[in-house]
């Protein structure tokens, strides 16, 4: 189906299966009314010259009749079915990801369950860091209007470090934020607790994008940003030096994902900007509207993230001196990667870019790698990928994640114990 998608949601929603033919598959609400499965979406390479993706659209039901889906690929495709009454037809990458970490739990294997495992337990030491990370992202805000130098870089890590050297130290340090931001802000230390744990379990997907922590350490979509970067520099150097062909394939690739990461910045700039307005801390209306707000932007981040991480795999997981196997991946990534939705397009963040339309960009060159290449190094490069599926998220992961002391030091802290 030749068209340009409306909306990420039109786009429909990574699945995240394992099989060779539905590696990339798509799942969304279908767009005739009177249909009540989902569509599924398998990606085409060809495209058209007119920007378009040329994607193959079916029932998701047929998709077990189209290929073969066995054992986790199965029950997942039979979770996803069950979630269309479940979920009243609601799709996003948040809950399919959720999904699909208890599939793999379920049904997985060995790799898939200890996956599966460290995510859920990540996920856990997401929102304690969370925690930390907006308190100081409120104490650096605060100290700059009260004139307090000594917040003017405290982060995280510091918090932690403080923890390890000397607890006191981090209590002394986490009431004077404390105490700031109360003044500041005019909120009791209890509301202001309250609210922080509630902000903490909404932001912890994308905590480090929101408080613009280059490390990218802190919520799974922050990880997977991380990737996405990652990714944009290797295949920005590589190709740099690399034959006219792959410099061309490289920057239409590097501009099309450049256009996803600015707008996911985009809205976690919203969200921020949101966060350090006290006025919604004061009144209870407001501040619910403050986590709908979150809860709405983090989706669309989770939009903007999806279906990339597992291009940004491929290319981490061959080693670097292999050049065929490194010219395979960019024309896989340059035939598969997501296609940008009108409503991408539109925003504000990336409007500037309109007047280079990527996949009109890719379509004769893609053409011309196609007439040369075949699938020998895209199977072989998948077997490498499959063997190596946990390295999105054990990519650059830290070992600072904060334990039971640092949050009794912040107890005391709120409390005035000690």
């Amino acid at each position: 189906m030749a068209v340009q998608y409306k909306s990420f949601r039109d786009r429909g929603v990574y699945v995240g299966f394992h099989g060779r033919m539905v590696e990339l598959a798509r799942c969304r609400m279908p767009r005739r009314t009177d249909l009540d499965d989902y569509e599924a979406l398998i990606p085409n390479w060809a495209g058209s010259d007119m920007g378009r993706s040329n994607d193959l659209v079916m029932m998701f039901a047929d998709l077990t009749r189209w290929t073969d889906l066995i054992g986790r690929d199965r029950l997942l495709h039979q979770r996803v079915m069950e979630g269309r009454a479940k979920y009243q037809g609601h799709l996003d990458p948040i809950m399919m990801r959720e999904l699909r970490l208890a599939v793999d739990a379920e049904a997985g294997d060995a790799t898939d369950k200890r996956q599966a495992a460290q995510e859920m337990r990540i996920a856990a030491q997401d929102v304690q860091s969370s925690f930390l990370e907006v308190l100081a992202m409120f104490g650096r805000r605060y100290g700059k209007m009260m004139g307090s130098r000594e917040l003017a870089s405290v982060d995280r890590r510091i918090l932690l470090s403080l923890n390890e050297q000397s607890p006191d130290d981090m209590l002394r340090l986490v009431r004077i934020i404390v105490g700031t931001v109360v003044k500041g802000a005019r909120i009791s230390r209890e509301k202001l607790q309250s609210r922080l744990d509630g902000l903490s379990e909404f932001a912890a997907p994308i905590c480090s994008i929101v408080v613009e922590d280059s490390s990218r350490s802190v919520g799974y979509l922050s990880r997977q940003l991380q990737l996405l970067e990652a990714l944009d520099e290797g295949i920005a150097d590589y190709c740099g030096e690399s034959t006219q062909e792959f410099r061309d394939a490289g920057e239409i690739i590097t501009y099309n994902l450049q256009t996803f990461v600015e707008y996911a910045l985009s809205r976690a700039r919203h969200i921020k900007k949101a966060m350090l307005d006290e006025s919604y801390y004061l009144d209870d209306k407001r501040y619910d509207g403050l986590l709908n707000l979150i809860r709405e932007e983090r989706i669309k981040i989770s939009f903007a993230l999806d279906g990339w991480a597992s291009h940004a795999t491929r290319w981490l997981t061959v080693d670097e001196d292999d050049i065929p196997a490194r010219n395979a991946v960019i024309a896989y990534i340059l035939r598969q990667m997501p296609a940008p939705p009108r409503e991408l397009e539109e925003d504000p963040s990336v409007q500037y870019r309109r007047d280079r339309n990527p996949m009109q960009l890719r379509a004769r060159t893609v053409r011309e790698f196609h007439s040369w290449m075949d699938d020998t190094l895209d199977d072989e490069i998948y077997k490498r990928v499959m063997k190596s599926r946990n390295l999105a998220t054990t990519w650059n992961r830290r070992a600072d994640e904060p334990n039971a002391d640092a949050g009794a030091v912040i107890e005391k802290a709120f409390s005035g114990e000690g």
